[in-house]
């Protein structure tokens, strides 16, 4: 009789600690983490380049051809009062220092691609891309040194220069976060800063509307290497396919003797003095100020970011 029970409650015994088993497997103890949220690993915080536009793409007032948006296409003009400061001479006058700094633009565009689920649609931000071109035939074309020496069109030495220093400078620029809806891109411009042109950047930030596959875009400045000449108490909410006709200061310590009295200009010799034009000034708020200067992101910064900038646009 005895055994009897014994056996009895070492099955209840087992039974118990099977019980226990099966819960444990269902219902973890807490361990003190928090899991991640679930928009974690949406955003992609390590620093890349921008896509190159494909040399051959036709940039009108619009977006290029495989690209949904056009962000900025600017088209750099020496300020009328600012050519007479220009040094002239037989080999290189005043005029063809004025014509050579208009022959490039700039391209800058971005790609928001429409993606359905059933009935349900959404729009996410591919990819931002950027280039650099001339006009060509009457056509506002990119080019690339490479493609123009195989297929055309045929460039004089000062334009694959001015081409290749154009790419140079262009190839600084960084995505700094890409996100579904939402991506941070850093460009080097050169701005004038006192009575000194320097190298800063431009940010300009990439918001989205999932439902509709509008592009807002913001701009602010972050200023040089050690944050010289930054703004950050303001952004500008840019025109949507914005044709900027930068104008340009000149920065004469910055022309240098290229040959026995002819003078050129460095890539600092030409600067703008304001931001891109803008249909709105924004105040970015202090709330922010941890996170709009930064280079390096945590997903959890980036989140920050892009719901503080969405509450600046207009309703």
């Amino acid at each position: 009789m005895r055994l009897a029970r014994n056996v009895v409650r070492l099955l209840i015994v087992v039974v118990v600690a099977l019980l226990m088993a099966s819960a444990a497997k269902r219902w973890q103890w807490p361990t003190g983490e928090v899991p991640p949220p679930a928009w974690a690993n949406d955003y992609d915080v390590t620093t890349a380049a921008p896509e190159q536009i494909a040399a051959g793409t036709e940039a009108g007032n619009g977006p290029p051809a495989g690209w949904s948006h056009l962000v900025i296409k600017s088209l750099p003009r020496v300020k009328p009062s600012e050519v007479p400061k220009l040094p002239t001479s037989f080999i290189m006058p005043r005029e063809v220092i004025v014509n050579r700094t208009k022959w490039m633009f700039t391209l800058f565009a971005a790609d928001v691609v429409e993606e359905r689920q059933g009935a349900h649609k959404r729009f996410r931000l591919r990819a931002v891309g950027m280039g650099l071109g001339a006009k060509i035939d009457g056509r506002d074309v990119v080019l690339t040194v490479e493609a123009s020496k195989q297929t055309g069109p045929k460039l004089d030495p000062i334009q694959e220069l001015s081409l290749k220093i154009g790419y140079g400078v262009q190839k600084q620029a960084r995505v700094v976060i890409q996100g579904p809806s939402f991506a941070l891109v850093d460009t080097p411009v050169t701005f004038r800063c006192g009575q000194k042109n320097r190298s800063v950047r431009y940010r300009y930030a990439l918001l989205v509307d999932t439902q509709t596959g509008k592009l807002d875009v913001l701009c602010w400045r972050l200023g040089a290497e050690a944050g010289e000449c930054s703004d950050l108490a303001r952004a500008v909410l840019l025109k949507e396919n914005l044709i900027d006709e930068a104008e340009l200061l000149v920065d004469l310590t910055e022309f240098k003797e290229m040959l026995p009295g002819v003078k050129g200009p460095s890539e600092l010799g030409f600067g703008v003095d304001e931001l891109p034009p803008f249909r709105l000034e924004l105040a970015l708020p202090a709330a922010l100020s941890d996170v709009v200067a930064k280079t390096r992101f945590t997903a959890d910064e980036a989140r920050t970011l892009e719901d503080g900038l969405r509450k600046l646009l207009p309703r």
